[in-house]
């Protein structure tokens, strides 16, 4: 009788942690790879330790939320969105530029977007690791790689999801102008259009720019050309109206995000370093050989 019970005490206590899915910390890269391709975490649903990443933005209006990267995991998989479910106040002293872990946080999909929920039910802790890392440097996706959707009727749909292994990362994409505004469910996104070829779109949003002071950024001009547009991706997925939504976003988070060619920007990726001056020195040698 007494093996019985402690049989059944030991099935009560693996229900009460059936959602605890790993003892173990797990990457951003555990929690966010899949292969589902609806792009859903196979850790949905689960409470998780994670090894957390460096806070590349965060929302301080309405329900607080953080966006975290990790710089280590460079092609894709490597961002995840922090949500504190009831405004608890525990992202009051965190800062962009802290790597932070968490314990004990839900895995949850939410119109598309893969979410940590910091849920005070769950006894979750937030660790801040260390301060003042430099944010990681945008990964160049090209603008194909986030194409834009391509029906406007019954549907607002893009053809695939190749865009997931980048959602709440930072990328850039480059040699771009603004062909139109007003799309997407709240109007607020812009199409941007790859000056190199036309038939390459992505669409943009600046609700979560610092700088912004209306619907767009006083940048945001039908017409006007960009060496490179950075931010970080979102993908939203919503029903309204009887019109499906299922589309990624480019949002710009400050003035920054938007960059004009400079004369040194030589490879035309909007920043000026070492494979620019490289160039610059196969040039200068061979005007030298003449």
């Amino acid at each position: 009788m007494k093996s019985k019970i402690l049989v059944m005490m030991i099935s009560l206590l693996a229900i009460g942690f059936v959602n605890k899915a790993n003892a173990e910390l797990l990457s951003i890269y555990q929690i966010q790879y899949t292969a589902d391709a609806n792009g859903i975490s196979p850790e949905n649903g689960n409470i998780v330790d994670c090894l957390g990443g460096i806070v590349t933005y965060k929302k301080t209006g309405g329900r607080p939320r953080l966006v975290i990267q990790d710089p280590n995991y460079l092609d894709g998989w490597s961002a995840i969105q922090v949500k504190d479910l009831f405004s608890t106040g525990i992202f009051d002293d965190i800062n962009v530029g802290d790597w932070i872990s968490l314990t004990n946080v839900l895995v949850e999909e939410n119109k598309g977007t893969t979410f940590l929920q910091y849920i005070e039910d769950n006894n979750p802790i937030l660790t801040i690791v260390s301060r003042n890392n430099p944010l990681p440097k945008p990964l160049m996706v090209s603008i194909e790689d986030v194409n834009a959707p391509t029906d406007y009727i019954d549907s607002v749909i893009v053809n695939n999801h190749n865009a997931e292994k980048y959602e709440s990362a930072l990328i850039q994409v480059v040699n771009v102008y603004v062909e139109d505004q007003g799309y997407g469910k709240a109007y607020d996104n812009y199409l941007l259009t790859s000056n190199v070829n036309p038939a390459l779109t992505c669409w943009a949003s600046d609700y979560m720019n610092s700088d912004n002071g209306s619907i767009y950024h006083s940048y945001v001009e039908i017409g006007k050309s960009f060496c490179s547009v950075s931010g970080i991706l979102e993908q939203y997925t919503a029903e309204s109206d009887g019109i499906n939504y299922d589309y990624y976003q480019l949002l710009t988070i400050n003035t920054e995000s938007f960059s004009f060619q400079h004369i040194a920007d030589l490879d035309g990726d909007g920043d000026v370093d070492f494979d620019d001056y490289d160039i610059f020195g196969k040039y200068w040698r061979l005007y030298e050989g003449k």
